[in-house]
């Protein structure tokens, strides 16, 4: 699986399956939050598109932000499932599910 944030490809994900309950790959981006989007970085509004090998075509998801409660200098996680996204933060999910625009 490889996505691309605000047009910058980055590096390739292995999925898990769904008997984990691990995460078992991670990748980091720099947060700013509060600066126009830049290739590879989480800004104000990001552009997120994810292609996987065992799905033919992408899902691209436009217009993403930081989900209203998000801590500022706080870690996010953005998980991707099969046809949605979840971001959640000091363990709790932020937001509802997110779907491909």
């Amino acid at each position: 699986m490889t996505s691309t944030l605000n047009t910058k490809v980055l590096s390739e994900l292995k999925p898990s399956e769904a008997k984990h309950n691990y995460i078992p790959d991670s990748l980091s981006v720099r947060r700013e939050p509060t600066n126009a989007p830049t290739p590879g970085v989480w800004g104000r509004i990001n552009t997120l598109v994810i292609k996987s090998k065992a799905v033919s075509g992408s899902q691209t998801y436009n217009d993403l932000h930081d989900p209203e409660g998000a801590a500022p200098n706080t870690e996010m996680l953005l998980w991707v499932f099969d046809g949605y996204l979840v971001i959640s933060q000091l363990g709790k999910q932020l937001g509802e599910k997110i779907y491909p625009s």
